[in-house]
């Protein structure tokens, strides 16, 4: 295999790119076989930890206070934080050159806080926070022949499940809103398409993929959004061991619907991700990338609310993987 970056899928996150309370996480692409840096048969694990830090409100591209000053008695008001961390175990085994199945199993840590106004300009601030297992992914991956091994194209398409718990309660007695709960309640179907080419007797390469995910079974008056990215990136080799990392994603998230939908959902985003991979061993890299919002908006509630979502102004991803 050539010196490369190595990184496994991010399968297990769900991540939307925004929603009522900010159950945001890092929207970097890490499905490396698809961008050409991974090719061998076997096994591959990979172990992530990733972090986000909703505490800008916003609607459209304004940022907001959401004061609870101008909240009626009992509102609840989303102007402080949700600390969204994952954990995410990514299991990747290819049977052959052309087709390989990921199994992501991610543990989700989420911290949120929000203030109930008084009526008065002031108001009590509720805070709840778990750890519990996410929603799993099953994904596959079918690479088409190419005719030369400098470029590749494929296709992936997989399922999420309803693994991860949507009756967490936030206060005692209250269940926490959908956005916030563990996992969606909803098996998704995923499909998405690659293209990725290094460039002949040169460090540089780049890659290309879209992916579009939407939810196919749901329950409990809650259907989330729709979700669509679009990736563009490219990979320098500084030396064997070392490798810098750069990549442009678009993502664009669909408000959510149901009953039990808050309106406040749904929004756009594009954001930059500087990032580096190190060689530990023959068989094992370590990487980190940090990601910077370029543009975000952020979907307003249609019944005319003031208040806003609350956004991370960055996002941090660190992990191993191995190949076995």
């Amino acid at each position: 295999m050539k010196i490369k970056l190595l990184f496994a899928a991010l399968l297990g996150t769900t991540a939307n790119a925004y929603a009522s309370c900010g159950s945001s996480f890092c929207a970097v692409n890490t499905h490396w076989d698809t961008q050409g840096l991974v090719n061998d048969e076997g096994v591959r694990a990979d172990l992530r930890y990733s972090y986000a830090k909703a505490d800008t409100p916003r609607v459209g591209r304004s940022k907001l206070s959401n004061d609870p000053a101008l909240a009626a008695a009992g509102d609840e008001v989303e102007n402080l934080r949700t600390i969204n961390q994952s954990l995410n175990l990514d299991l990747d085994y290819a049977f052959n050159p052309q087709f390989s199945v990921a199994l992501g199993l991610p543990l989700v840590k989420r911290d949120h806080s929000h203030t109930i106004a008084d009526g008065l300009g002031g108001g009590t601030v509720e805070q709840g926070d778990f750890s519990a297992l996410g929603d799993i992914r099953v994904v596959g991956n079918y690479k088409f022949e190419s005719g030369s091994h400098h470029s590749g194209s494929g296709v992936r398409f997989g399922l999420k499940l309803p693994t991860g718990s949507t009756t967490w309660e936030f206060q005692p007695g209250a269940t926490g809103e959908r956005s916030l709960q563990p996992g969606s309640g909803s098996t998704d179907a995923i499909l998405g398409a690659y293209y990725h080419q290094d460039l002949a007797d040169s460090p540089w390469g780049w890659f290309t993929s879209a992916q579009i995910q939407a939810a196919s079974s749901t329950r409990d008056e809650y259907r989330p959004g729709n979700e669509t990215s679009l990736d563009v990136g490219a990979h320098y080799a500084m030396s064997p061991a070392l490798t810098g990392l750069l990549q442009l994603n678009a993502q664009l998230k669909e408000r959510d619907t149901g009953l039990n939908a808050n309106p406040h959902s749904g929004g756009k985003s594009l954001n930059l991700g500087p990032g580096l991979s190190y060689a530990v061993a023959a068989q094992t890299r370590i990487y980190g990338f940090v990601q910077l919002p370029l543009y975000q908006y952020a979907n307003d509630d249609p019944a005319g609310s003031p208040y806003g979502q609350l956004t991370a102004p960055w996002s941090l991803s660190v992990g191993v993987s191995q190949i076995f």
